[in-house]
């Protein structure tokens, strides 16, 4: 049996503010990265309702990629011998002047909270030995919160979250470079936050430094204000759940214009049209997914917000 569920509004007027949340992770393929594309990856960019990602750039690096299909360039600061794999006799030093750069907005109307960033490495034979990442929360003073997950024998951390590349002889693609993003910075933010990616101890004038597949995990927050108040008019939303997204709108006896809006748990708005006078709308849902959504009914006289669900 379906049960009709009624929303049903008094004369009394009242408000309250219901934060909304959405999880993303946000890919960085660098598909359209060629050998001729510059310092700024052309691939398109990730996006997510809620927030903005800008493109990754290239900073004091030689002026092209190396490589296709992933961000790599040459002109890392020196300091590894070739066929050394001992931490200990690395001689090179970070230069801040010289970076990868990506940045996350938050939109205006939500907060960002980011919890981390994962990427997969590249080097050639002559290649950078170490990395990290760095952001402007702290003015990029310090690397971020370091690990490697899954465990890769080929990768390690060394004190002050430095990423090491062990065997100079490996020079395939590795997963498992991992930061963590936690604390007031990176939680609930709706400031901008910009990460740079640093490379150094290269062998070689010519070795690279690749990152590829880089996933940037979070969530977005927004505040949707429900505001209810009517003279007494009944109005109900069935069924509730809906097993197809199909609903009926019920308005009682409105005489004026009224509009409809839908809206998905982080604010989106799927579906907006004005009613019909004859009391009854169907609202057509099927195409959205499974999950809890806003059905806003407005006029000059009323306004109601109604929670439904579509349960496929």
């Amino acid at each position: 049996m379906i049960k009709k569920l009624t929303l049903l509004l008094s004369v009394a007027t009242f408000s309250s503010s219901v934060l909304l949340a959405q999880s993303f992770s946000a890919l960085y393929s660098f598909d359209s990265v060629k050998t001729t594309s510059g310092l700024i990856d052309p691939t398109p960019v990730p996006t997510a309702t809620g927030v903005t990602f800008g493109s990754f750039s290239a900073v004091g690096t030689a002026v092209n990629p190396n490589a296709a299909g992933r961000f790599s360039f040459t002109g890392w600061p020196l300091g590894a011998t070739t066929g050394v794999d001992l931490y200990s006799s690395l001689t090179g030093s970070i230069n801040t002047s010289e970076y990868y750069e990506v940045t996350v907005t938050p939109s205006t109307g939500f907060s960002m909270t980011l919890s981390s960033i994962t990427f997969k490495l590249q080097r050639s034979g002559t290649g950078i030995r170490t990395y990290s990442v760095r952001s402007n929360a702290d003015t990029y003073a310090t690397n971020l919160p370091a690990s490697i997950a899954p465990a890769n024998a080929n990768l390690s951390v060394q004190t002050g979250d430095i990423f090491f590349w062990n065997l100079d002889a490996t020079t395939s693609q590795q997963s498992g470079s991992t930061i963590t993003l936690s604390g007031a910075d990176f939680t609930n933010t709706t400031s901008a936050k910009t990460f740079r990616f640093y490379a150094w101890n290269a062998e070689g004038t010519g070795g690279t430094f690749g990152v590829d597949t880089v996933m940037v995990n979070g969530s977005v927050t927004g505040t949707t204000a429900i505001t209810s108040f009517t003279a007494g008019t009944s109005i109900s939303v069935y069924p509730n759940p809906s097993a197809d997204g199909m609903f009926t709108v019920s308005t009682g006896n409105l005489s004026n214009k009224t509009i409809i809006t839908v809206s998905n748990i982080i604010g989106k708005v799927v579906l907006s049209k004005e009613l019909n006078l004859t009391g009854k709308e169907t609202i057509d849902l099927s195409n959205e997914a499974n999950g809890s959504y806003f059905v806003n009914i407005k006029n000059d006289k009323e306004n109601s917000t109604k929670k439904i669900t579509i349960n496929k």
